[in-house]
């Protein structure tokens, strides 16, 4: 499942959080590390940032960068959901030209065990893994 930011949540974000500190857009942009007033600007009139730029806004909001997450249907993903869905990582991998099909298989094989695993909550435990096989 894709995801993408909402630039309208984002912008009033900015400008409430810069209203409520009675800042002006230079002073706000200013506590944000590198951001220039006509990026601040732009940002606010509903353009995206580039990710550093996003970084730095989330960090002055005080926010987790997936708070702006949407899905591209507009609904607000949730921490449950998995940004990359088993089947999108499965057709990643059958695209995959550099894998032989055997590896790809393979690949997709251990996947779909994973899952199939996780919904059945029986993954081991982190503490059950043996040293040899971490990292």
């Amino acid at each position: 499942m894709s995801q993408e930011i909402n630039a309208k949540a984002l912008a009033e974000a900015i400008i409430r959080h810069r209203e409520a500190r009675k800042l002006t857009g230079r002073a706000a942009s200013a506590e944000m590390e590198n951001v220039s007033p006509s990026t601040l600007s732009r940002i606010e009139r509903g353009n995206l940032p580039d990710l550093d730029t996003y970084m730095r806004i989330c960090r002055w909001l005080n926010v987790d960068p997936a708070h702006f997450a949407i899905t591209p249907t507009g609904r607000k993903t949730t921490e449950m959901e998995s940004p990359l869905q088993r089947e999108d990582i499965i057709t990643h991998l059958r695209a995959d030209k550099l894998l032989s099909k055997q590896t790809r298989e393979a690949l997709i094989t251990m996947i779909e065990v994973a899952y199939a695993a996780a919904r059945r909550n029986i993954l081991p435990d982190e503490s059950q893994i043996p040293p040899s096989l971490q990292n």
